[in-house]
Parts: C-alpha cells; structure tokens; sequence
C-alpha cells in the first residue's frame, strides 16, 4: 500500500512544459552568447563558468574524448589570445525533456569572423572576407533550484565552415 502511495505521488508531479523550458534555455544560450564576446580575461571566464555550469561539467568532442573543466578552462584563456569573434549565436533546433529538472538540446553554435586574407587563399591578397563556422551540439542541461545549469556538451560532427556565404542560402 505504501509503495503505490510513493508511486501516485510521483504521478502527481506536473510534466515539464517544454515551450517554457525552451524559452529558458534559448535565454540562457544567448546569454552565454553575449559573455562569451565580451569575455576580456581569466576572472570573466571563470565567472561564467561558476554561474552558468555545473561544478562537474564536462566536453565531449566529436571523437567521443571527454574533456573536464580544468582542461577546457586553459584552451578559454588561449582563445583569449586569438583574432576575436565579431557574432555568436546558438539557436535551439530540439529540446527533450529528461524526467523533472533535466533536459537536453540539440544546438547549432555558430560563430562569424571577419578576416584579411593576407596570403590570396580566397582571391585577391589582402581582400577582406567573412568565415562563418558551424558546430552542432548537444548539451544536456540540469535544473539547480530555479536554475538552470550547464551539465555537459557533447560535439556531433565536424564544424561546416562557410566563406564569404550564408550557410542558409
């Protein structure tokens, strides 16, 4: 009789609406969007980590190697070195729900860079072009009291990358 009581309770909990929690979710890529362009040194990155990702997080890259924090934090502070990143978006494709407070989504990361082609790679020396790169992920997102937090992401695939085009054309 106690088990079936546990067993309606658990029943009773409201399904995740997953309109709301996609719009939570696109927010908070967005808002990771942002900082990551305005990240200017080792304190930003940092910030960003501790409030949008769990302590535990972990990469997955497209050959399936799991990379923890610690090893993902140094190659931030290299990129800090590299040309800038003039627009990052990451609009949601999918999301799923994974039971109460988990839940994953499929993301197009796409980055934009404007560059002198220095060497006639892509036509005249010293032309100016854009390079648009897009890296398709998967992440899996946990809720930690009202918020929500970055758990994992997991590459899928190789990045395409698109010069002087639009990848939607």
């Amino acid at each position: 009789m106690f088990l079936m009581l546990i067993l309606w309770l658990a029943a009773q909990q409201p399904p995740q609406d997953i309109f709301a929690v996609q719009i939570d979710l696109q927010g908070l890529y967005d808002e990771i969007s942002q900082t990551m362009l305005q990240n200017m040194n080792e304190t930003d990155i940092d910030q960003m980590h501790d409030v949008l990702f769990t302590a535990d997080w972990v990469f997955v890259d497209a050959s399936g190697h799991q990379h923890p924090w610690s090893e993902m934090r140094a190659r931030e502070l290299q990129a800090l070195k590299a040309p800038r990143v003039d627009w990052i978006a990451q609009p949601i494709q999918k999301v799923t729900t994974n039971g109460p407070g988990s839940a994953s989504a499929i993301v197009n990361f796409t980055t934009l860079r404007a560059f002198a082609d220095d060497e006639g790679k892509y036509g005249r020396k010293g032309a100016s072009h854009t390079v648009t790169e897009i890296t398709v992920y998967r992440d899996t997102w946990v809720k930690m009291g009202d918020e929500w937090r970055l758990k994992s992401r997991e590459q899928v695939g190789q990045p395409k990358t698109f010069i002087d085009k639009s990848p939607y054309s």
